[in-house]
C-alpha cells in the first residue's frame, strides 16, 4: 500500500509579520519592530531609477538574493520551505555625483544559522566562477521603535512620504533617529504602472527630551 506524501508547507514571513510587511494605504503609524535577521550587502553605487519595482544599481550587482536562494535550497533539505522576502534598502548618504551609500537587506527566517549562511555564500562564490562577488553578511537586528507609512507611487518620490512621517512623529513627541529604510513590495520586471508601485518607508525614532 502506497503511503501518500505530505506536502511541505511554504512559510511566508509576510504573514508572520503583517505589521512589518503588509501595510495598507493610510496615515503614518508607530510600531515596535520585532527582532529580525537578514542577509546584508553594503553598497556604494549609483542607481537606475526607472527600474520597475526597486532602484537598480548601475555599477555594483545585488548578490543578496543569490545567497538567500541558496539558503532556501539548504533549508528545504531540512524540511523547511520559505518564500523570498521583498528587497530592502537602508539609504545612508548620497553625494553630489548621485552615488549612494546603502545597505541592501533581505529578511530570512529564524531557523537560518551562521553555518547555513556560510555554506550558501560558498555555493554562490563557486557559481560566479571568478566574476565579481560582493561581500555579504548574516546579521541580526534587535527590536526598535519605528514609524512607517506605505508609499504608493514612483519610488523616486518617497521623500514626500519621509516628510509626512517626520511631521507625524514630531506631533507625537518623537524625533527621527537614523536613516530611512525602503521596502520594495512591487515585484520587479512586471507591468505595474508607477502610480501603483508600493514601497514601505520606515525610520527609527526616539522620544523627545
Amino acid at each position: 500500500m502506497a503511503i501518500a506524501s505530505v506536502k511541505m508547507k511554504t512559510n511566508d514571513n509576510r504573514k508572520v509579520f503583517p505589521q512589518v510587511y503588509e501595510l495598507k494605504p493610510g496615515p503614518a503609524q508607530i510600531l515596535q519592530l520585532p527582532a529580525l535577521q537578514y542577509v546584508a550587502q553594503e553598497m556604494s553605487t549609483s542607481f537606475h531609477m526607472n527600474w520597475a519595482g526597486r532602484p537598480e544599481p548601475l555599477d555594483e550587482p545585488y548578490i543578496v538574493w543569490k545567497v538567500v536562494n541558496q539558503l532556501k535550497r539548504i533549508s528545504k533539505s531540512l524540511n523547511y520551505k520559505f518564500k523570498l522576502m521583498p528587497p530592502e534598502l537602508i539609504w545612508r548618504h548620497t553625494d553630489a555625483n548621485k552615488r549612494s551609500s546603502v545597505t541592501h537587506l533581505m529578511q530570512v527566517p529564524d531557523c537560518i544559522t551562521q553555518e547555513m549562511f556560510d555554506v550558501a555564500k560558498a555555493h554562490v562564490s563557486k557559481q560566479l566562477r571568478g566574476r565579481p562577488n560582493p561581500e555579504t553578511r548574516f546579521i541580526g537586528a534587535g527590536s526598535a521603535l519605528c514609524a512607517q507609512k506605505l508609499h504608493v507611487g514612483h519610488y523616486r518620490d518617497t521623500q514626500t512620504t519621509v516628510q509626512e512621517i517626520t511631521a507625524f512623529v514630531e506631533e507625537q513627541g518623537y524625533r527621527v533617529k537614523g536613516n530611512r529604510t525602503e521596502i520594495y513590495l512591487t515585484p520587479p520586471m512586471q507591468c505595474h504602472p508607477p502610480e501603483t508601485w508600493r514601497t514601505i518607508v520606515r525610520v527609527e525614532i526616539e522620544q523627545l527630551g
